[in-house]
């Protein structure tokens, strides 16, 4: 200690010291952050990967540099829940987005299931009431020259042949 410096001087020394050490590394941090940020969204990067079942699938990314921008300062995801003076405003919206961001790949997954659960059905339902009506014809056909009439209603049922004969 220097002479003429109290104890609290030296606290407050040390104290802003341990400030800068630590606000330089925290800039060091953030600057690698940004650093590996710019190379995944570099031109090479085709999109995200998602492990939906047995299959993995890519959702590709419009604008990459935008979305490494964006998602380069995390305040620029927080700040949309909060209000002005920094209290949460939509607190279920923040923990509906922090689940989906910490579970995507399950969520993923739930969705493409119950999308195959509901085509199944689809096809099921489709399956168990097939239309059973009869089909209408319309006008006369000629069968070896023989001219055929479908006939529809209550007598549909039953064959009746009328003949003509031209003598």
């Amino acid at each position: 200690m220097r002479p003429g410096v109290t104890q609290e001087q030296k606290k407050a020394t040390d104290f802003f010291n341990r400030y800068n050490n630590e606000q330089e590394i925290a800039e060091q941090k953030h600057s690698k952050f940004i650093n590996n940020t710019k190379q995944l969204f570099s031109n090479e990067f085709k999109g995200f990967d998602f492990e939906v079942g047995e299959k993995k699938f890519r959702y590709g990314v419009k604008d990459p540099g935008a979305v490494a921008e964006n998602q380069s300062n995390l305040n620029n995801f927080v700040e949309r829940f909060l209000d002005k003076e920094g209290n949460v405003k939509d607190t279920k919206g923040y923990h509906k987005a922090m689940y989906a961001a910490q579970n995507v790949d399950k969520i993923v997954n739930h969705f493409y299931e119950q999308g195959k659960t509901d085509g199944i059905k689809t096809v099921v339902d489709g399956s168990k009431n097939p239309d059973t009506g009869v089909r209408q014809t319309q006008g006369d056909i000629f069968v070896g020259g023989l001219k055929v009439r479908a006939i529809d209603g209550v007598d549909s049922s039953k064959l009746k042949i009328k003949r003509k004969f031209n003598n």
